[in-house]
């Protein structure tokens, strides 16, 4: 089986270390019928889209709060490029406004920061649902 492809969008190297490391414990523990990843990281807009054309991710954890734009307009412009894309927003502005419009962009889940396993399962369980349902990957 190939590799799921995930990109680690967030300008703390702190974040992104603790997403990867809890996917890969919920993966070590056969919580995900996946187990086998490519994390790729970026830490501004420009990085994640370069990641993102480069290495087409199947998944995306999206930070709203960059340090050269915004999460949301990265977020809207990937979506125009691969609509099937699943993305996750991640931010510690867990606003209601924030989480509508994330919603509204195309986001498949939204996480707040500080976030938990529990947290990051759910957002993965979501993906395998959605790659029963339809294709959902960034790729296609």
């Amino acid at each position: 089986m190939k590799d799921t492809k995930i990109l680690l969008v967030d300008d703390i190297d702190y974040t992104r270390q603790l997403l990867r490391n809890n996917i890969m414990a919920l993966a070590s523990e056969g919580l995900l019928a996946h187990s086998n990843f490519n994390f790729f990281n970026a830490n501004s807009t420009v990085s994640a889209m370069n990641m993102f054309s480069l290495q087409s991710p199947q998944i995306i954890f999206l930070d709203i709060e960059l340090p050269d734009g915004s999460g949301l307009d990265l977020l809207s412009k990937i979506k125009a490029v691969r609509p099937n894309c699943f993305i996750v927003m991640v931010s510690a502005n867990s606003t209601l406004e924030n989480v509508q419009q994330s919603i509204k962009k195309g986001a498949a889940s939204f996480i707040v920061k500080p976030f938990n396993g529990d947290k990051i399962l759910a957002a993965m369980k979501l993906y395998e649902k959605t790659l029963h349902t339809a294709s959902a990957h960034c790729s296609d």
